[in-house]
């Protein structure tokens, strides 16, 4: 957050321990996965980022948002930052909006004017 006070995430799945890939859940692991890392986030630390961090997340609901996971894992992951009290929008898209790029782009050319 000190040197990127906003993160944009789309269609994300921020919780790399449902892929199974993993293997040994270590430090590596934890602290590559937001889900786990936020949920444990307490004191002066999350009080600095409640302070300082903003995170947009944006997810269509189309076509393999919902087998890819990222539908599911951006709305438990927009709660969980709310539940932190740390600053969250939770920008969700129409169903005719597809797990792909064209929509990434799409949603990017939306959001990205407001913070230039």
């Amino acid at each position: 957050a000190d040197v990127f006070p906003l993160a944009i995430g789309l269609s994300g799945n921020y919780d790399p321990s449902s892929w199974d890939a993993w293997g040994e859940r270590g430090d590596a692991a934890y602290f590559n996965n937001p889900m786990d890392y936020v949920a444990h986030l307490g004191g002066d630390h999350l009080d600095w980022l409640r302070g300082r961090l903003s995170v947009l997340l944006v997810c269509g609901q189309g076509q393999w948002e919902d087998t890819t996971g990222a539908l599911e894992s951006t709305r438990r992951f927009a709660a969980l930052l709310e539940s932190k009290g740390i600053r969250r929008e939770l920008d969700l898209w129409g169903y005719d909006v597809p797990h792909d790029w064209p929509s990434w782009r799409a949603q990017l050319a939306h959001h990205l004017p407001r913070f230039i």
